[in-house]
């Protein structure tokens, strides 16, 4: 299957990526050696003389600012009409051609010697833009090899890269006129149009399906201008605006990209970023150059240029593959940093230069320049490194020390849900691994706890046994996608496995890494088995919880209605008149104190609903602590909460009130809140001591703040949220909040 499809690949696509890399290397052959090399530059809009490269010539000769009127027997005025005519045309070195400028508002005939190659003139015209064009087909034909699925996007890529390759080519021959290629440049400017605004509507996410015909009428308008531009039917300048056209239109699609679809606003951001870098040495260096002259350093500004394909393609790959980064992501990094370094040094570097400064502290300067650099980079490098990693690439740990780190992570993950989230979000991505499952064996039965990127493949425990702890290469297309399998033990008992696949750069798992790999896995068998310990004894302990409720509900009902109610019932049958006075009083101190232990148990208002039981409550305590100053205001309707929730709700107000009482010695005590039948939000708040929060279950429990974790237990049973804020000498902030899931 696997070389049908490669033998196909080469012979559908091949030919494509062949024949445009024949076009950019003639042209490229053409604007270094072909083109002619007449001794000086001149501007192909308005004929100024820019630039006189040939040292010895006849007199009079050109001077710069002329501008040319008549080269030869050709007519600037033709020139700029007819794109196939072409100055110099057939020119040897030494022939005098003549030449008509005009200087100072008089026409000078210039006998001008044709200079012919010229080494100088070779160097400027190779340290240009064309070489631009090999790296845009680089990015196009890196794509044909990578980008899958074969669907809209990647075929808008490669013709937006190929196109772009093919401009930036013709552009930089078009001046000369060599070999069509002004023309050629027009025409592809008009290709460009339809396939730069389709890209950009499409990518990363399209913004609306459209109606094809509305795509099919766009690409025959390009088509046909492009049609128009070859048979010279359209004014030379209109090319232009088609050009303005595409690249504002893409900047507009964009930005509707980053606002229309915010999860897409880091590829988008990514993009603007890449664009920004990619140009801002040659914005720095056109500056200078428009200030004063070009420094001799001015085409290194030209070698970020490459960095804006460079991450078209990392984007669209990247979501092409589901989420898995290029395999030069190291590459990108230090490509940036060298850009921006760049740009810094510029700054520093052109004002300098231009200082009289003698030959001996030129080489003073350029070795603090070096010394400084290289401190500066061992210094700011790791940094900048660890933030591409951070955006780009989403490693979050650093590499180095991951074992450490994890293991200091991996201790306050106190349950399954936030250990699985720190390796989906931090360990796998910091390892480069983008594909994976996370196993958890009971009794030999496998449970995938975590997956990414995986199929639904079947696992038996005896044979992942087996495989264990070495590199699995892939031998053919079908092989298994598991590259390492690592198991998760806590001595004998093996607890599951980590199933390791595709990995960046290149899939391996080095022998030397295995170790480090099974020690986070040995790590994480220890905080599963503390987690799973953990959540069997939390069981335990809310299952006794719920045996508690239910004993003291059974036990205040009881007393009720066993006790109290028949106690009253021998009192009313006695004689009144004849019961002596000792005898009423103790029968009302037991009945006093039978209701309190009854509302302790469970207080009888709780059957009228939470605010009721609530308002009952804070009136005994009004009674009971005439000194604090205690106020209640909760927002409640008619509707009722599950009774379990009620009474669990009930007693966490009823400890933390009691804890502010009791313990914080609280002058002001409030409870606020509101209750409904989807929507629970009650605070306790006091002024008293106060302590150092953590609402970490283990640590109240290991500080002896046993009331505060059975308060936050309570509140897990009913699945609410308990949030405690306290500092010393600051008071005390409960707050349980609870709401319907829909």
């Amino acid at each position: 299957m696997h070389s049908t499809s490669s033998q196909r690949w080469q012979v559908s696509e091949l030919p494509i990526a062949l024949s445009v890399f024949i076009v950019l290397g003639w042209y490229a052959y053409g604007i270094l050696l072909v083109a002619p090399y007449p001794g000086f530059s001149f501007s192909p809009t308005n004929g100024r003389v820019d630039e006189i490269q040939a040292d010895v010539n006849l007199e009079p000769t050109l001077h710069i600012g002329d501008v040319l009127l008549k080269v030869g027997d050709v007519t600037f005025d033709e020139y700029q009409q007819d794109a196939h005519v072409i100055f110099f045309d057939g020119a040897k070195a030494g022939d005098v051609v003549q030449i008509t400028v005009q200087r100072d508002e008089q026409e000078i005939v210039i006998p001008w010697r044709f200079a012919g190659f010229d080494r100088d003139a070779f160097i400027n015209r190779f340290f240009n833009v064309w070489w631009l064009a090999f790296v845009f087909w680089f990015a196009g034909f890196a794509g044909q090899l990578l980008i899958r699925p074969k669907n809209l996007l990647r075929t808008l890529f490669i013709a937006a890269t190929y196109l772009t390759a093919l401009w930036l080519i013709f552009g930089s021959l078009s001046s000369r006129r060599l070999w069509e290629s002004s023309i050629l440049l027009h025409a592809t400017t008009w290709l460009l149009f339809p396939v730069y605004l389709h890209l950009h509507w499409a990518f990363p996410r399209p913004l609306k399906k459209l109606p094809q015909a509305f795509w099919v009428f766009v690409y025959v308008l390009g088509f046909s201008l492009a049609a128009a531009e070859v048979f010279q039917l359209l004014p030379k300048s209109l090319y232009a605006l088609g050009f303005l056209m595409a690249v504002i239109g893409s900047i507009i699609l964009q930005a509707f990209h980053y606002i229309k679809q915010p999860h897409q606003r880091r590829s988008v951001g990514i993009l603007a970023i890449s664009i920004l870098i990619a140009f801002a040495p040659s914005i720095l260096l056109g500056i200078f150059i428009i200030s004063s002259e070009a420094p001799v350093i001015a085409p290194l500004g030209l070698l970020s240029m490459p960095f804006m394909p460079l991450m078209y393609f990392y984007v669209v790959y990247s979501h092409q593959s589901g989420g898995l980064e290029i395999r030069l992501n190291r590459f990108i990094a230090l490509y940036a940093y060298l850009i921006l370094l760049g740009v810094l040094l510029l700054l520093l570097v052109i004002p300098i230069a231009r200082m009289p400064i003698s030959h001996e502290n030129w080489i003073f300067v350029a070795m603090m320049a070096a010394a400084a650099t290289g401190i500066l980079s061992i210094l700011l490098f790791p940094r900048f490194q660890a933030l591409v990693d951070q955006r780009f690439l989403g490693i979050k740990l650093p590499y180095q020390r991951l074992p450490e780190t994890y293991s200091s992570r991996i201790a306050v993950s106190a349950s399954l849900s936030s250990l699985l989230a720190l390796l989906e979000d931090e360990i796998f991505p910091s390892l480069l691994v983008r594909q994976y499952a996370f196993l958890q064996a009971s009794e030999k039965h496998l449970t995938p706890l975590l997956a990414k990127n995986t199929p639904d493949d079947a696992f038996d425990f005896d044979s992942l046994t087996q495989k264990a702890g070495r590199y699995l290469p892939a031998l053919s297309s079908n092989e298994d996608w598991t590259r390492l399998i690592l198991p998760l033990k806590v001595g004998d008992k093996t607890l599951g496995f980590w199933l390791l696949g595709r990995r960046d750069p290149d899939d391996l798992y080095p022998q030397v890494e295995i170790p480090i790999l099974q020690s986070l896995a040995n790590q994480t068998a220890v905080a599963l088995s503390n987690i799973l310990q953990s959540e069997h004894l939390r069981n335990f302990y809310q299952t006794d919880i719920e045996s508690i409720e239910n004993e003291r509900k059974r036990i205040s009902r009881d007393l009720h209605d066993a006790v109290l109610n028949p106690l009253a019932t021998m009192r009313n049958s006695l004689d009144q008149r004849t019961l002596p006075q000792s005898f009423l009083s103790t029968y009302e101190d037991i009945k006093k104190r039978l209701r309190e232990i009854i509302n302790d148990l469970r207080p009888p208002m709780l059957d009228q609903g939470l605010a009721y039981a609530l308002n009952e409550f804070v009136e005994d305590l009004r009674e009971k602590n005439e000194d604090v100053n205690i106020v209640l205001s909760l927002q409640a309707g008619a509707e009722r909460l599950p009774e379990k929730m009620e009474e669990h709700f009930y007693h966490i107000a009823r400890e933390a009130c009691e804890n502010a009482l009791r313990h914080a010695d609280a002058r002001t005590l409030t409870i606020s809140g509101a209750i409904s039948n989807d929507h629970v939000d009650l605070s306790i708040e006091d002024d008293g001591k106060g302590f150092d929060s953590n609402d970490d279950l283990n640590t109240l429990i290991a500080n002896r703040h046993f009331g505060l974790a059975n308060m936050k237990e309570r509140a897990h049973i009913i699945g609410a949220e308990m949030e405690i804020r306290s500092r010393k000498n600051n008071g005390t902030s409960i707050r349980i909040t609870w709401k319907l899931k829909s």
